[in-house]
């Protein structure tokens, strides 16, 4: 019985009446939550967590609940299997994902509610007037502008999560940078960027919609945070079977305490400017694609964002 045990993914701890161990299977000792000598002591001379140490005390005296405790960096859930007998599992990712998804729902809320705050506030004062401002009402125009590029976005990082497999299919890799500049013009009049792209001529199979959001993220990242008059270089190379595919500019940069954040939803740093979705985006894009990307920066001395793609 006690191999059978030792194969589990839970630990499993068992006591006698009087309160000594009389087992704990391989689970509990290689996550050291009782040492090696375990055998025959009593519980709180075994166990190193005061909480789990509470627990076992209360379950000799009849009372069953669970708890949840921290040890090494890890978080375990303690669950009663009789009177005198219980098993720990292993929460660690799930307490993180819970985690993670209160900071989201958290996150959304405030990222939904501040541009309807706006917008509630322009049109009651659009009511007070007898004839609304035609710049009052670009303003409402454009928050509303702003709400809607969250909610679709909010809508692609759902369906990148249910997706199946990427819709592949055969492309020159520059027609699509070509797209994303036309598509990015403006802004780069507006702030007299020179923009550069070199490289190969490669021809690619992916997914040409996610390879475009992705690539236009980054490039929009480029223009959007660099300096007046500054430059932006895409280069694309072939390494073996793989394109790399290189986005440097000379802008603002990312402070360095930043950028293991850059990745989570609404992150943005002190210099954010849009919804800090982008790269969280281009992430799981990127992930999706069995791709690779690095970012690397220097603040106040630009950022390079390298794709490396099947």
């Amino acid at each position: 019985m006690s191999e059978v045990l030792d194969r589990l993914s839970v630990g499993v701890v068992v006591l006698a009446e009087d309160g000594n161990v009389m087992y704990a299977n391989r689970f509990c000792i290689d996550r050291g939550i009782v040492p090696e000598s375990w055998e025959g002591r009593k519980y709180y001379e075994v166990f190193k967590s005061l909480e789990l140490i509470g627990f076992v005390s209360e379950l000799l005296e009849g009372k069953l609940r669970t708890l949840e405790f921290e040890h090494s960096g890890r978080i375990y859930r303690v669950s009663p299997l009789g009177e005198r007998s219980f098993q720990i599992e292993d929460i660690s990712e799930l307490s993180k994902f819970e985690k993670l998804q209160r900071e989201f729902t958290a996150s959304v809320s405030h990222e939904l509610g501040t541009p309807l705050t706006a917008i509630k506030g322009l049109l009651e004062t659009a009511l007070l007037q007898k004839t609304p401002s035609r710049e009052l009402l670009e303003r409402v125009l454009k928050r509303v502008e702003d709400l809607e590029r969250l909610i679709s976005s909010l809508r692609f990082l759902v369906l990148l999560d249910t997706a199946q497999k990427p819709v592949r299919e055969r492309f020159p890799l520059k027609d699509l940078v070509n797209e994303i500049l036309e598509d990015l013009k403006e802004e780069i009049a507006q702030k007299g960027l020179e923009v550069e792209s070199v490289g190969k001529e490669a021809v690619v199979e992916s997914d040409r919609e996610k390879l475009y959001v992705l690539l236009k993220n980054l490039i929009e990242n480029a223009v959007r945070y660099n300096r007046e008059g500054g430059r932006v270089s895409i280069r694309v190379e072939e390494i073996g079977k793989k394109v790399r595919i290189v986005i440097e500019d000379t802008g603002e940069g990312i402070p360095r305490e930043d950028i293991p954040l850059i990745f989570q939803p609404f992150f943005g740093g002190k210099n954010k400017k849009g919804m800090g979705l982008g790269l969280a985006i281009s992430k799981k894009i990127v992930d999706f694609l069995s791709a690779e990307l690095r970012i690397r920066s220097e603040e106040g001395k630009g950022t390079v964002a390298e794709i490396l793609l099947p």
